[in-house]
């Protein structure tokens, strides 16, 4: 059964976004929002196709318990999670999505290169050492109830996704036949076998009640993050501020957004190449770089990176 649907003030920020994008007179802010707007309207795309195979399989299903969209807080980090499922035998379902116009393909430790054609091409962290991290957050969250449960985690990609590897590698799927995937690997597994097998003759197989219950315990928990754009990205009607504002000339180059509030913020990026987002530490956004001098791949904060002058860590350059 599913217990939480994505969020709705997603679909309210994607709007906002489009209005602020048509009321934009700034060029270098149309810039921001448009990326900006891209990445929400991509992810929420490849949220709602999985959800839709998953609630398929499973909406009518008693030994399953679905959560869709979720954000957890601990004291000292935050995880975001697209889907979570809870079985009565096997415990907890971590799912990230991933959806990309890109051509991917996912080497032997799990990390992935997109290939945007045109010698576009970009190196991926291995995503299931973020969903390592995310449960770690579950599990400190199940202890402030006195929970303890396993806990695994999957990377799912939607079906339209090129992928070059002819098989996937283990805990990679496509969302089309995820669920019958774990139903075989449940199948193949002789522990996870004998587990239920335990369960049921211990008497200590979780009920349909108790994941609904555990279900909404991590609703309860769930904490979304609302930006407000409006504010991020202020409209401007006055000709003094437009004619005042900061004009950055992009000539003979494509710069990403992370480039631009360099430019803008006069933080000097001339050194360092293949600049571009990496994936999350401890839930804040990371900037990936290469230090043009000793080749070497670093990575900083985003928010260090775009207001602050940062130097190699290895030639201080």
């Amino acid at each position: 059964m599913t217990l939480k649907n994505i969020d709705e003030h997603k679909e309210k920020q994607i709007t906002i976004l489009k209005n602020l994008l048509n009321l934009s007179q700034n060029e270098n802010q149309k810039i921001l929002i448009k990326k900006e707007l891209s990445k929400l309207e991509t992810g929420l795309k490849g949220e709602k196709d999985t959800a839709y195979f998953i609630d398929f399989k499973l909406n009518d299903s008693d030994n399953y318990v679905v959560l869709h969209d979720l954000r957890f807080e601990t004291e000292k980090f935050s995880a975001q999670i697209d889907h979570l499922l809870i079985n009565k035998a096997i415990g907890i379902i971590l799912v990230e999505t991933k959806h990309t116009k890109a051509k991917v393909t996912i080497n032997d430790d799990g990390t992935m290169l997109y290939d945007y054609g045109n010698g576009k091409s970009f190196n991926q962290a291995n995503p299931l050492e973020q969903s390592k991290r995310h449960e770690q957050i579950l599990h400190e969250i199940l202890e402030k109830y006195n929970m303890k449960m396993h806990i695994e985690s999957y990377v799912v990609f939607l079906p339209d996704v090129v992928i070059t590897n002819k098989e996937l590698p283990k805990y990679f799927y496509r969302a089309d036949s995820f669920y019958d995937s774990i139903v075989t690997n449940f199948q193949r597994s002789p522990m996870k076998i004998l587990g239920a097998i335990s369960k049921l003759i211990t008497n200590t197989m979780l009920t349909t009640r108790e994941i609904e219950n555990i279900g909404n315990i991590l609703i309860k928990e769930h904490k979304p993050v609302n930006i407000d754009y409006e504010k991020k990205y202020p409209i401007s009607n006055s000709k003094n501020d437009l004619e005042n504002e900061k004009v950055i000339t992009i000539q003979n180059e494509e710069l990403n957004d992370i480039e631009i509030l360099c430019k803008k913020n006069n933080i000097d990026i001339s050194t360092f190449k293949e600049i571009k987002h990496a994936d999350k530490y401890m839930g804040k956004p990371m900037v990936s770089f290469i230090c043009k001098k000793c080749e070497t791949t670093q990575k900083k904060g985003f928010k260090t990176f775009t207001e602050t002058k940062v130097l190699c860590k290895v030639c201080e350059c």
